[in-house]
């Protein structure tokens, strides 16, 4: 089968540009002596993840609880779930896995859900990993650095026998927002500082941490500067790439793994265009804005040319200079997105491609697992 014999709109993967970006990943994580485990929120394929582990990365990170089960029933044996366990029902299935995975872990970063966590945890005399997350300029979750973090992990240790503590995790600040590479580098290297001295503290203290996360797609460039305690890197849209991320430099178009594919639908004055339209909206690109590129998508074709007005399933071009070349109707083109990870949670499978043939189906078995 042919790739433009795809109906549309629907997500094509180039097999060998994620292949290469799975394998580049890991070799720069190798060389700056850093364990690999990839974010799966992007991707959300079970086959996808076993490559990266394939490729050398030693487990992988989720989002939510849903990614973990997914991914557990398909065999992957060290999950990092780096995100909150709040609720009954979350926590109970939280304690279903550590059953039967064999190196489960958690996040975890206020007082309610530790306790929690022990409680349910020491019912089924279960012992579970947490790793605390320690703020280090993202504020969004996390426990503030120095005492009030001292007293945290003091209560995991002394409080809580069914639980042990890990390590740290992190987010660096602003490494997403801003473009000046040497702005981006001292962010990363800012938030690696802050989980390298807030282990340091600890230590002070008698308490040993084994493990401290991080990292982020666009912090990767930067592995070889950050601090030397951190062991764990976790990015994730690397292995697709995007145009916001290709506008922070952490990736080309050229990379770009990932493309929907979509079929122009309308030409609405084929004597004066200008505009066409095609079946991709929003509802299969995002509303999320590029940073410096414009519009909700960019056409590979057409590289000066991007949907700047998506509805829910009319991608409509405009802002067409005169005289410009343009698809015919019923023509089938691509648009690299620009948040891959919102992208790909609006369609069930993936199209794997080599050159312009269809070699695979892979499912997303993640795909819509918010809970």
């Amino acid at each position: 089968m042919k790739k433009n014999e795809i109906p549309t709109p629907a997500l094509l993967v180039d097999y060998e540009k994620l292949k290469f970006n799975i394998e580049d990943m890991a070799s720069r994580a190798k060389r700056a002596n850093r364990n690999l485990r990839p974010h799966v929120k992007t991707h959300k394929t079970p086959v996808i993840a076993r490559m990266q582990i394939e490729a050398g990365a030693i487990g992988i990170a989720c989002a939510k609880l849903g990614e973990a089960e997914v991914m557990a029933a398909a065999g992957i044996e060290d999950i990092f779930i780096a995100y909150p366990i709040i609720g009954k029902d979350k926590v109970e299935r939280l304690l279903n896995l550590a059953c039967w995975v064999p190196r489960l872990s958690t996040s975890v970063d206020t007082y309610q859900g530790l306790y929690a966590l022990n409680q349910a945890a020491a019912v089924r005399n279960l012992k579970l990993d947490v790793v605390v997350e320690v703020e280090a300029g993202y504020y969004r979750t996390g426990v503030l650095p120095g005492e009030p973090l001292l007293n945290f992990v003091k209560t995991i240790l002394q409080d809580c026998p069914a639980l042990h503590y890990k390590g740290l995790m992190y987010m660096a600040g602003g490494i997403g927002q801003v473009i000046d590479t040497e702005a981006q580098r001292k962010a990363e290297v800012a938030g690696s500082k802050v989980a390298a001295e807030a282990a340091s503290y600890l230590k002070k203290s008698g308490i040993e941490t084994e493990v401290i996360g991080g990292g982020s797609t666009p912090g990767a460039k930067f592995l070889d500067d950050i601090d030397p305690a951190v062991t764990e890197y976790r990015p994730g849209c690397y292995v697709f790439g995007d145009i916001r991320y290709a506008d922070l430099g952490a990736n080309t178009r050229e990379q770009m793994a990932l493309t929907v594919l979509t079929t122009v639908v309308s030409i609405p004055d084929v004597l004066h265009p200008d505009r066409f339209v095609t079946d991709a909206g929003s509802k299969t690109l995002t509303h999320m804005p590029g940073i410096t590129s414009p519009g909700y998508g960019t056409l590979v074709q057409y590289p000066d040319l991007y949907i700047s007005s998506p509805s829910e399933e009319h991608g409509v071009v405009r802002n067409i200079p005169a005289g410009h070349a343009l698809p015919k109707n019923g023509e089938k083109l691509e648009i690299w997105p620009n948040y891959v990870s919102d992208t790909v949670n609006y369609f069930d499978k993936l199209w794997v491609v080599k050159k312009d043939e269809v070699i695979a189906n892979w499912e997303i078995q993640a795909r819509g697992k918010n809970v």
